[in-house]
């Protein structure tokens, strides 16, 4: 795999953006998804990466695509990745992830309802 492609898989797009993050966009949906769906957008990222820890962009906007319980445990469970923005704009969205922040104690994660706040943010982000 290479950071010049766009992988798509049941529910999402993942690829690299030269400002120096992963971004993975959901797709428009309604349903939810399981475990093997979230282990493979890790694995897509890894690779995309080689393996080191990486920001990530996850674009949840125009997509109702919800993690089921398992899926959410395991996304929450990594420890691949330094910094996490999430740009909502459904409420649902928004309750989920914020869920999400609470369960994932391993990651930085911030949500945003504006997409250059979100991308601002993990640009200036130092785990440091």
């Amino acid at each position: 795999m290479t950071k010049n492609r766009v992988y798509t898989t049941d529910v999402c797009e993942i690829f690299w953006d030269e400002r120096g993050f992963i971004r993975l966009n959901l797709l428009e949906s309604q349903n939810s998804y399981g475990i093997e769906e979230a282990k493979r957008q890790f694995d897509i990222a890894a690779q995309i990466i080689k393996e080191e820890k990486y920001k990530i962009l996850v674009d949840t906007r125009g997509s109702n695509a919800l993690p089921d319980k398992e899926a959410q445990e395991y996304t929450s469970s990594t420890t691949s990745r330094i910094a996490e923005a999430i740009i909502v704009e459904s409420l649902s969205m928004r309750i989920l992830s914020k869920f999400y922040m609470k369960k994932n104690k391993n990651n930085t994660v911030k949500i945003f309802s504006k997409e250059k706040n979100a991308i601002e943010w993990l640009l200036n982000y130092n785990a440091d």
